[in-house]
């Protein structure tokens, strides 16, 4: 039986060609015509084939000159990561904080915005992308991608926020087109917590096959990678752990929680403090107590007891998703520290089940905003490679489709958020 053999046209292999060498000067630096050649496989004549059109695309520049062992010098290429930037975006009850990002995920400027009582998503939006581009000397016109990430679920599908915590003036239905019609770029709403995980992933986690990261704050919210893979679940609402009851073994020292979310939410760590002596009339208050003096007595009791609280949370997550790690994130856990995993870890010895390493969360830090910040980079990077096509297209060339940087999202059905 013959094959028939479709040969790829001139058009193609062009774009093939100069995408790689650009995705190659995307990832190694500045090269020579010479070496994109070498590494990409071509020969001379075609490097510099390709060089001239990603120059003439605007997708590259010259940097400057290097001294060859033979001849005269050789100029160097990079790849301009100015031609457009994402937005990142961690969107928060009282304020919003941005980066302003690039293809190689640099961070070029940064703002954060308060709002006020007459806040609206597009307002948010706006004001934090033309403050981060203020402070990153970049114009806004240069942005070409939104990450938000939002303390809500937001279906993939049709872009609607549910399981909604503190975002006033933000709609539930469709705000994700209403973004992008007001806006005009493509805009990606991200669970806060799914955010926070990927920040974690990107911090030193990669060699980890899966890892669930636990964030409790205010709220409470579980992200999850498996396989190198964030699960959003059929309809984004994985991980809203906050509504599942509390265990019959809690009822033990907790006769009063009613589900996930009353045993290690924000109030039930204030009303702890309290009976345990650590100083503060709030939330925060007790957060900057505990980082003053983490080894007072209070503190150390506080910890131990609120321990087994968070073991009895994670004693399903071990038992259905068996991650080869267990973190524990959000500013509870990261006031908490070691002290607090290894508290929790003990609780979950004394059951009958496997338990996985637990360990303090690598991004103390805004962690949200880092992990959007690396969802539009990578989104960025492939906006330039399209370009690629694009400017081949204009040229006479059939352009090669690449996935688009386009929303996935999260999570779900419309009650107070856990995330946060």
């Amino acid at each position: 039986m013959s094959r028939t053999h479709i040969p790829g046209t001139p058009g193609l292999l062009r774009t093939i060609n100069d995408r790689a060498a650009l995705e190659l000067l995307l990832d190694t630096g500045p090269m020579t015509r010479s070496q994109i050649g070498d590494l990409t496989g071509v020969s001379r004549p075609t490097s510099s084939q390709i060089v001239a059109r990603l120059e003439t695309a605007g997708l590259i520049e010259a940097t400057g000159a290097v001294q060859g062992a033979r001849g005269p010098q050789a100029v160097m290429y990079a790849a301009r990561t100015d031609v457009v930037v994402g937005l990142a975006l961690d969107v928060l009850p009282t304020g919003v904080q941005a980066s302003v990002v690039d293809a190689r995920g640099n961070v070029l400027g940064t703002a954060d915005v308060p709002t006020s009582a007459e806040r609206t998503a597009i307002r948010d939006v706006r004001a934090a992308w033309d403050a981060a581009c203020a402070d990153a000397g970049v114009p806004v016109e240069r942005v070409g991608t939104i990450v938000a990430g939002v303390q809500a679920a937001a279906d993939p599908v049709s872009g609607d926020l549910w399981l909604v915590g503190d975002l006033p003036g933000w709609p539930l239905l469709a705000v994700r087109t209403l973004l992008e019609q007001e806006l005009g770029v493509p805009v990606r709403i991200e669970n806060d917590v799914n955010l926070a995980t990927i920040a974690e992933r990107d911090a030193g986690r990669r060699t980890e096959k899966s890892f669930a990261l636990l964030w409790l704050g205010g709220g409470i919210g579980l992200g999850t990678l498996i396989d190198g893979s964030l699960h959003h679940g059929a309809t984004g609402a994985a991980g809203e752990l906050g509504y599942l009851p509390v265990p019959v073994t809690v009822r033990e020292y907790d006769d009063h929680s009613m589900n996930l979310q009353d045993l290690v939410g924000g109030r039930r760590f204030e009303e702890l403090a309290g009976r345990h002596g650590v100083p503060g009339e709030t939330y925060d208050e007790i957060l900057a107590a505990m980082a003053a003096d983490p080894d007072s007595p209070a503190v150390v009791a506080l910890v131990e007891d609120f321990g087994r609280r968070v073991a009895a949370v994670v004693q399903p997550v071990v038992a259905v998703v068996e991650p080869h790690l267990l973190v524990l994130g959000g500013p509870t856990c990261i006031a908490g520290g070691q002290r607090l995993a290894d508290a929790t870890r003990s609780h979950l010895i004394d059951t009958e089940q496997g338990v996985a390493p637990i360990a303090p969360t690598l991004v103390p830090v805004a962690p949200v905003l880092r992990g959007a910040e690396a969802v539009v980079a990578a989104d960025v990077r492939s906006l330039l490679l399209d370009r690629v096509s694009l400017h081949l297209a204009d040229h006479g060339a059939p352009p090669v489709s690449s996935p688009a940087a386009r929303p996935s999202t999260t999570t779900g059905a419309r009650a107070p958020s856990n995330s946060g």
